[in-house]
């Protein structure tokens, strides 16, 4: 399993547009990712729904931190496109 970090910088926090982005870069790899909060709570980053969820238990405000977590064939490559995606996207 390899992790990844998110800062959320964004004004508005994690957004459904940035939700959107996320979940569209974990469906272009076959190995399985989830989003954890600070707080411990995770989700499947593969469905919109369940991250949706996820944020709805409390807003994921600016200064918040979110890991991804691969697990799976390709999960070097899946860390290499959740990097690119957050130095071309803020989230």
């Amino acid at each position: 399993m390899i992790t990844y970090t998110i800062k959320v910088t964004d004004m508005g926090g994690l957004t459904s547009r940035s939700c959107a982005e996320l979940v569209e870069e974990a469906n272009h790899h076959s190995c399985d990712v989830r989003l954890k909060r600070e707080s411990g709570e995770s989700c499947d980053l593969k469905s919109i729904l369940n991250v949706f969820a996820l944020v709805a238990i409390e807003p994921i405000t600016p200064g918040s931190s979110l890991t991804i977590e691969c697990e799976g064939e390709d999960e070097e490559e899946a860390v290499k496109g959740f990097d690119k995606l957050c130095h071309e996207y803020t989230f």
